[in-house]
């Protein structure tokens, strides 16, 4: 008989008359450009073997939106039923069990997207952004319980047997149930049972509309990690007067109000373990007898395994570990442990779906692409490939390639694969980053037909190898500015933070206050040295990807022998220091053991150039187009070998 790797993570749930097959839930996650593709995107999920596919922070009215977030499904507008009936078609296909989060954002709504018209929610005040908030009225409130139980029943009428109140995150119905938004005085504030009129009305309305039978989960933040909002103890027991009308709770954390919260709402590598919120999940279980769903940053089948087995959870809400492979389930219960995609919690997949509207994954080039990929044809004949740079851009390059049925050889001049996703092996902080460059490695051994390390790829030597195509995937180089007193080939840069922590001393002057400046002030500042970061802008780090940059700051903030200086320019380098000069052309002198540069990548243009002539197709990779983040280096890699005809 088959022994199963992780008997809890895939044994069977059944409440009333829906059976689910495991206990993975695909948790509420991003929407795409349109809703044709948002059905494919989740479709691979109930395909890939999740129990559960669900979609995400999904309107019940047209009139009161938070902002554009791509395609949304809207659950008052009687033209979207027919694609909301064929995601809930296209899950049920393939044996999972669809559901839809019901949400309104009450105060947080945007004007500009509702024809003007002013948010609401449980108290009328003034938003940071000078947006009047209106205090709801009765028939507000009427209003709203009803569009919660009306959008419950559009989605049964277009075949779902399930939804989700979203009542967690500081959203409406978060707004009315915490002491922290809600201080009114009449009977829909004040007491607990007082706040908690509001949810438990919508509850009570969706179960008139829907009938027993039809599953409703509730998702609530076990702790609001802010000063006045709800606390586990005061959850449990909201939960438990809710419990014999709801049929699953899941157990999240953190309000958007907050940004200080976010690293719990969607954990990120660095500063949240995986599973930050299971202690809550573990603390609603003992307390209600219907299951609980926890939710976090789980990304093992390990993890989630031990989760089960300990009794913490029920089941285990799954995101972006679904993103990243949404094949994981299958993986996991077939015992390819090693094939299974890791995420990074790296939320590039928020960052680039909040901030551009372009949803991508870093690890998963293919994700969110599933119609492009669809309208890509098979190659026209197997091409002689070389691919120059074992990075993860070169590596992706090889594998697609080797997987599209080229001839490949991987030439790589370091003694091993990785480029600059090696120094995670010198951070521990960044063990998820090093799961996903060995993984890479692993796929590259087993796909890619030629593999030499220890090769510079001269002309000479690709030319010899007579390919059809060349991809140049060669990287960057650490910028070191031009300043008096600098040595070029002899200033530290941000590689050498991680390969000769010791060898640069205990006093550190760190020039740039970027992300990379702040990650390597980080790491040395928690190795025990002591760290000043110069930085010319008004601020460190990049606000613009604020999912990362805050947590990063904070972590800055709180590390005692870490300090920094705002509007302050380097403008020599000395024996002993560096002399700088500030906003009002003040001069002073600074000593450091040693300074290290951080101020940005070249792209190795001549390296590319040489390279150029090499074959009849060529492509570049990566930094070496311009020096980015992970995803740039793996998208480029991906799309480059798919040009291959």
């Amino acid at each position: 008989m088959y022994q199963q790797m992780y008997p809890h993570l895939f044994s069977p749930l059944r409440i009333k008359k829906i059976t689910f097959r495991n206990r993975i839930f695909s948790t509420p996650n991003t929407s795409l450009s349109d809703l044709q593709s948002q059905i494919m995107y989740f479709e691979k999920k109930a395909i890939g073997g999740a129990a559960q596919v669900s979609l995400a922070e999904t309107a019940i009215t047209g009139k009161y939106l938070l902002q554009e977030r791509g395609a949304t499904f809207v659950l008052d507008d009687i033209t979207q039923l027919g694609l909301l009936g064929e995601f809930a078609l296209a899950v049920k296909a393939y044996g999972a069990v669809p559901s839809v989060q019901l949400n309104h954002h009450g105060q947080q709504v945007r004007p500009e997207r509702n024809n003007g018209r002013s948010p609401i929610g449980p108290m009328g005040y003034i938003r940071e952004d000078g947006v009047e908030v209106i205090a709801m009225d009765e028939d507000m409130i009427e209003e709203a319980i009803e569009a919660y139980a009306n959008a419950a029943a559009f989605a049964k009428l277009a075949g779902f047997d399930m939804c989700m109140v979203h009542g967690a995150h500081g959203w409406l119905i978060a707004q009315f149930l915490s002491p922290y938004n809600n201080q009114r005085k009449d009977r829909w504030g004040g007491s607990l049972e007082n706040r908690a009129r509001f949810p438990m009305e919508v509850i009570k309305r969706i179960r008139q509309k829907c009938g027993k039978d039809f599953l409703l989960e509730y998702r609530i933040s076990g702790d609001e990690l802010i000063k006045g909002g709800m606390k586990i103890d005061e959850v449990v027991e909201f939960v438990k007067m809710i419990e014999d009308d709801i049929d699953i709770i899941h157990v999240s954390a953190g309000i958007h109000d907050d940004l200080s919260t976010i690293s719990r709402m969607f954990p990120i590598i660095s500063f949240t373990e995986p599973g930050c919120n299971v202690y809550l999940a573990a603390e609603m279980k003992k307390h209600v007898k219907i299951p609980v769903v926890t939710v976090g940053g789980i990304n093992t089948p390990e993890h989630a395994e031990k989760i089960l087995s300990e009794g913490m959870a029920d089941i285990i809400g799954m995101a972006r570990a679904l993103i990243v492979d949404p094949d994981f389930p299958n993986k996991a219960k077939k015992g390819l442990r090693e094939e299974i995609i890791p995420c990074m919690r790296c939320n590039t997949c928020i960052a680039g779906h909040l901030h551009n509207k372009s949803f991508s994954c870093a690890a998963n080039p293919k994700i969110g692409r599933e119609r492009m990929l669809q309208r890509i044809e098979a190659p026209l004949a197997s091409r002689k490939v070389v691919v120059v740079g074992g990075g993860p851009g070169g590596m992706m390059a090889a594998i697609t390639a080797s997987e599209r049925g080229h001839n490949v050889t991987l030439l790589e001049k370091s003694d091993a694969l990785g480029g600059l996703l090696k120094y995670a092996e010198k951070d521990s902080s960044k063990i998820e980053v090093k799961r996903y460059k060995d993984y890479l490695i692993r796929k590259a051994s087993r796909t890619v037909k030629n593999i030499h390390l220890n090769t510079e790829a001269t002309p000479e030597v690709v030319k010899v190898l007579n390919p059809d195509v060349v991809i140049a995937a060669v990287g960057s180089t650490p910028i070191v500015p031009s300043i008096p007193g600098i040595n070029k080939k002899t200033a530290y840069t941000v590689t050498d933070v991680y390969y000769f922590t010791e060898k640069i001393g205990q006093n550190v002057i760190i020039v740039g206050g970027g992300l990379v400046g702040c990650e390597a002030a980080l790491f040395l500042g928690k190795k025990g040295k002591n760290v000043t970061i110069i930085e010319m802008l008004n601020k460190i780090g990049d606000p613009s990807y604020f999912h990362y940059n805050v947590p990063l700051t904070a972590q800055i903030e709180v590390q005692p022998n870490i300090n920094y200086r705002l509007e302050t320019k380097c403008i020599e380098v000395l024996p002993e220091g560096i002399r700088v000069m500030d906003k009002d052309g003040k001069e002073e002198k600074l000593m450091a053991d040693a300074v290290i540069f951080t101020v940005g990548m070249a792209p190795n243009i001549k390296t590319v150039e040489a390279l150029r002539n090499c074959a009849p197709e060529f492509y570049t990779v990566g930094d070496c187009i311009k020096p980015g983040r992970i995803v740039q280096a793996t998208q480029t890699g991906f799309f480059s070998a798919m040009n291959i005809r």
